[in-house]
């Protein structure tokens, strides 16, 4: 049985008038995001815990990471407070749709699939998917063909190393979902597959630099980490990518990757281009 709004005739120029008013506060809000968040103060960040080293809880149980000294960063760069949201690979893009966070800044790699979700700042951190295995027993990709491969729950690897395993005469990948990376590495140490997939970055800081373990051949998906946001939100993009462009200039960013992958960082990465910075 359907349950019907009953509204006195006398009163529905009134009931009317507060529904446009109401949906017109909504629209203006979800139109001007950039307008809001200035009004309002506090920026809304979505944040991992669980993807070291770009972001997870340290030993004082607040979030640590490259991501999270760099949002931190951006948001004190543009004059706001913010406001750290937990988010999964499954949820980060949820969130922003639902309009619980305004950015995302949590190991995502901006892809055709998710652009058609969500829009992307410019990219802050170049890298690749390769494969972690047992140390010594594999030498390339090529080796995996017909071997068990571990990804985590929403992470684009699953059709990348899929689609890069296909191409290399496996017929039927056998890629294996977990809930977390966590889980992944666990897996492959119990033996319950044979390689665990992600990128570089994530893979050493899960593992945690195990020595009995090693990312195996090439890079098979380069990887775009970009900032994500609400689609068709363009001055609150412009102003994300502002504030990057001013922390490469000024060299803030830089300091902050020199900490976690520079030469003397904790987890050093080989020499990358430079990221490029759009003129004035």
């Amino acid at each position: 049985m359907k349950t019907r709004l009953f509204v006195p005739t006398f009163l529905l120029p009134l009931f009317t008038l507060a529904c446009m008013a109401a949906g017109s506060a909504l629209a203006a809000e979800w139109k001007n995001l950039d307008e809001a968040i200035q009004k309002r103060g506090t920026l809304r960040i979505g944040l991992g815990f669980a993807t070291p080293p770009m972001n997870f809880l340290n030993d004082q149980g607040e979030p640590d990471g490259f991501d999270a000294d760099l949002a931190r960063a951006l948001a004190a760069k543009m004059g706001l407070r913010h406001e750290i949201i937990k988010v999964n690979d499954k949820t980060r893009i949820t969130s922003l749709v639902s309009g619980e966070t305004d950015m995302v800044l949590s190991n995502m790699n901006h892809t055709m699939s998710r652009d058609a979700q969500i829009d992307f700042s410019d990219t802050y951190l170049n890298d690749g998917k390769r494969i972690l295995a047992e140390k010594g027993r594999y030498r390339e990709l090529k080796d995996f063909v017909g071997k068990r491969i571990a990804i985590s729950q929403g992470s684009n690897a699953q059709q990348a190393v899929a689609a890069a395993l296909k191409k290399l005469g496996d017929p039927e990948p056998k890629v294996l979902s977990f809930q977390n990376n966590a889980e992944c590495f666990l897996a492959l140490k119990a033996g319950k597959v044979d390689g665990y997939t992600n990128d570089t970055i994530i893979l050493a800081g899960v593992s945690g630099g195990d020595p009995a373990y090693e990312p195996v051949g090439e890079v098979y998906s380069p990887t775009y980490y970009g900032i994500g946001v609400p689609q068709n939100q363009s001055a609150w993009r412009d102003r994300v990518n502002a504030a990057l462009r001013t922390m490469l200039i000024d060299g803030s960013y830089q300091k902050i990757y020199d900490k976690w992958f520079g030469e003397k960082g904790r987890y050093p990465l080989p020499p990358a281009p430079p990221l490029p910075i759009w003129a004035e």
